[in-house]
Formats: structure tokens, C-alpha cells, sequence
């Protein structure tokens, strides 16, 4: 019974010293088991949570095209009661000018921090400041802004003078950049909107 007992310990010490000389990297890798069940799937995260409105980012203003504040220069009519001047646009064509852009013309005057989008009676009761663009005429290329008295009475220095402060900007808003969220005669919105600088 004990030379069987030293049987098993002797073959057990030499099965522990065999398996500890033996390392990973002597023998080839084995095949690789079968691909084992799916397990459970997990559950869903909780959705985030939606924008606030208008938290869209800005719109930039690669594609619009804006005037510095142009003093009044009637270069086309200067009469008492109905003036006129043109402003021409060399930045596009008549063509693309009359079919594919909005057209916004501003007015500004002294004596007050308002600026008016166009047409519109400005800071005065018996004026009418409009504007027409894209016709094909000599006179009439780019855009021509107009000033008429509409009481038949001759107009001040106040209401159509440049140095007086009367002076005009016009904004072209190409179809690639129009935006239909945006008021456009509200001027410092489109000031915003599309960083116009002053």
C-alpha cells in the first residue's frame, strides 16, 4: 500500500513538473469553438432630450451681397417734388438680379435711430421713399431708389438730402442663402441674421 501511494505521488510530481515546463507558445493554437448564443439584449437609453427653437446655428453670408450706407446722390431726377438715383450692382447680373434674389433696400435718416425698410414714409408724413431693380434700361441698371412728395408740396433738404443724413442700403439675397424663418423687413434681424456689418 505505500509502494502505491508512492506511485501516485511520484506520478503526480512528475505530471506538475511536466505541466509547469511546459509554456503557451510551444504547442500550435487549437481551433476555435463554435460561436456561443446570443445573449439578452440590453435595454434601450433614455432619449435626449430636442432642441430648444431656433437653436439652429447661424446662417452665414457667403452668398449675400450688401451695401455700405450709401448717401442720397439724386443723380437720375432732381426735382422739388420727385427724385430719383441709382445704385448700381456690379456683384451679379440684371438677369439673376430680377429672377433669383430677394431685393431688400433700407432707409436711414438724421434725427432719429430708426431704420426703415423700404418703400415707407421714413420719419415724414407727406413722403414716399420706393425702389425698382433688375430692368434692362441705361438709367434703370441695378437698383433705383425714388423719393416723391405726396402732397404736391416741393420737398425739405431734411427729407432727401445726403448730408442731411438720408442715406440708403440695400441687401441682395441670393436663392442659395434665402431663409423663410427670418423677418426680413425687421433690419436688425437681417443685420443678425446674416452679420452685416455697419
Amino acid at each position: 500500500m505505500k509502494k502505491s501511494r508512492l506511485f501516485k505521488f511520484m506520478g503526480l510530481l512528475t505530471f506538475v513538473i511536466i505541466f509547469l515546463a511546459c509554456s503557451a507558445e510551444d504547442g500550435a493554437d487549437g481551433a476555435i469553438g463554435p460561436q456561443g448564443e446570443q445573449g439578452t439584449p440590453g435595454i434601450d437609453g433614455q432619449d435626449g432630450t430636442d432642441g430648444q427653437d431656433g437653436a439652429d446655428g447661424e446662417d452665414g453670408n457667403a452668398n449675400v451681397i450688401f451695401s455700405n450706407w450709401i448717401d442720397a446722390d439724386w443723380n437720375v431726377q432732381d426735382d422739388p417734388r420727385a427724385k430719383s438715383m441709382n445704385l448700381l450692382i456690379t456683384e451679379i447680373d440684371n438677369i439673376e438680379l430680377r429672377n433669383k434674389t430677394l431685393v431688400f433696400v433700407y432707409l436711414q435718416q438724421w434725427g432719429t435711430s430708426s431704420i426703415y425698410p423700404m418703400p415707407n414714409a421714413g420719419r415724414w408724413s407727406n413722403t414716399w421713399y420706393s425702389f425698382t431693380f433688375g430692368n434692362n434700361g441705361v438709367t434703370l441698371n441695378g437698383i433705383t431708389v425714388t423719393l416723391i412728395s405726396t402732397n404736391g408740396v416741393d420737398l425739405t433738404d431734411l427729407q432727401y438730402s445726403g448730408s442731411r443724413g438720408n442715406r440708403f442700403r440695400y441687401v441682395l439675397v441670393p436663392e442659395s442663402a434665402q431663409s423663410s424663418k427670418l423677418d426680413y423687413s425687421n433690419y436688425e434681424a437681417v443685420k443678425a441674421f446674416y452679420n452685416l456689418m455697419d
